[in-house]
This record gives C-alpha cells, structure tokens and sequence, in this order.
C-alpha cells in the first residue's frame, strides 16, 4: 500500500504551500481574541462596528458576542463559589444565549432550506395529498372566571392573567395587564411563547420568573469577575508577523 506522501507527484514544498498563511490566521486569531475579551479594546470594538455598514458589520458583531458570551460561559463553569444548581442555571442560559447569536448569522433563505429537510424526512413529497377535513366550530365557553379561583392569589373573580395582586419580576409594576413576558423593558423580545391551556402556561410562566428572579440575585451576590486582562497586544500587522519562518522567501510570494 502506498502512503500518497510517499509519492513524488503530489509532493509540494513548505515555502510554497499554505503554511505560513495558516500561522498568521493562527496568530490573528489569538490576537483577535485577546483585543475583544479585554474591555477597553472592546469597547472601542464597538463603537468602530457601530459606525460601519449594518450589512457588513451586523455579522461581525453577532461573532463578537458569541466570542464573549463563551468566555463568560466558562468562567461560570470555572467558578467554585457558586452551587451547583445556581451554575447549571448560569450555564443553560449563557448556552441558550449563544444559540440566539447564533442563529441569527442563519442567511434569511435559510428557512426554505429548512423546508425542504422536513418535506424530505416526512416524505410528504412523495405522498398523495389528503383531504383537508373542514374545522369544527367550538361551542362558546362559558365565562368561568366568576367561580374560577386565580392561581396566583387564590381569590375568585379574575383568572391569573388579571390578577390585580401580581408583580411584575422586571420592573416591579403592579398588575393586571402586565405580565412579566410582556414588560416594556424586554423591547419586544419573545422570552416565552403564549399557548392556549392556562394551567400549562401558568407553569411555564411561574418557572421562567422563578429562573428570571434566580439568576437576577445570582448577578447581584456573585458579580462576574473580570476576566484577567492579557498583556497588550503589540499593533499587528502584516509586515510584523510572530512566524519564525525566514523573511525571505515568503511563503505566499516565492522566487
């Protein structure tokens, strides 16, 4: 059997492969890293990304947020002081977080690409098309809401949706009509979807506010240490390349 490096025609000398431009996207990487997780260089980061076209910085920032998000994903792992059920919680939240990043750098088109893997599996384009049943009018519920006890305050007249004993866990708003999911300080961001059975969303509900109010005081009794801050990256540039490759020939341009 013959080793293919064996073999003279495919060999290819180091000075004209890719491996110096491997080393410098290995050092701009670490560099990288270093200027987005100290935060004064973070922070100038941002405001650069914030002046730059939205189409082209809009991935680049979701990147940088993976890329912190992450590191504070290990740190919580890393830490000693906290119970083990408060960092489970931690954790599960900084992954559901990354999940969000990174679902947004999904191209928009990426939904018909989802499409066509369910029709694929389920086979549904093969299959000959049923017969759509016509729906079936409800009869009216009655309103129960008179002899319905609230879940959350126990007295009857109103259902946990009105109750006007609740709290909101945000912003300590005081109810009826404002769920805590709904608060003008969540900016229109979907934390947790409504469904029809109360006694199931009353459930999730409870138990996001419970995680909510969790690590609410799990910020305020452990606040995240900053990451050590790294020595200062020398200014990179190409000409001040870390490779202890010889300078001449180069690796990309050889003579």
């Amino acid at each position: 059997m013959t080793n293919p490096i064996d073999d003279n025609s495919v060999r290819t000398a180091l000075k004209d492969s890719d491996y110096g431009r491997v080393l410098r996207m290995i050092e701009n990487g670490a560099f990288n890293e270093a200027a987005i997780l100290t935060p004064a260089y973070s922070r100038v980061i941002d405001d650069i990304l914030g002046e730059q076209d939205a189409r082209l910085a809009a991935g680049t920032s979701l990147a940088v947020c993976i890329i912190r998000t992450t590191k504070l994903l290990e740190d919580v792992a890393n830490r000693a002081d906290l119970d083990e059920d408060v960092k489970k919680l931690a954790v599960l939240h900084l992954q559901k977080r990354i999940r969000q990043f990174a679902l947004h750098l999904l191209p928009l088109d990426f939904v018909d690409i989802a499409n066509r893997a369910v029709k694929n599996v389920e086979g549904s384009d093969n299959e000959e098309p049923r017969p759509i049943r016509p729906l079936r009018r409800k009869a009216a519920i009655p309103d129960r809401t008179r002899t319905t006890s609230c879940r959350r305050c126990g007295r009857e007249g109103h259902q946990f949706r009105k109750c006007p004993d609740y709290v909101c866990c945000i912003c300590d708003e005081l109810g009826p009509d404002h769920l805590s999911i709904h608060c003008p300080r969540l900016d229109g961001r979907i934390v947790l979807q409504e469904f029809r059975d109360d006694e199931k969303f009353f459930e999730a509900l409870v138990d996001w506010e419970h995680n909510h109010k969790t690590l609410a005081d799990l910020e305020l009794r452990y606040p995240a240490e900053l990451s050590p801050v790294p020595e200062t990256p020398a200014s990179f540039t190409p000409s001040t390349s870390l490779t202890p490759l010889p300078t001449t020939p180069t690796m990309e341009d050889p003579r």
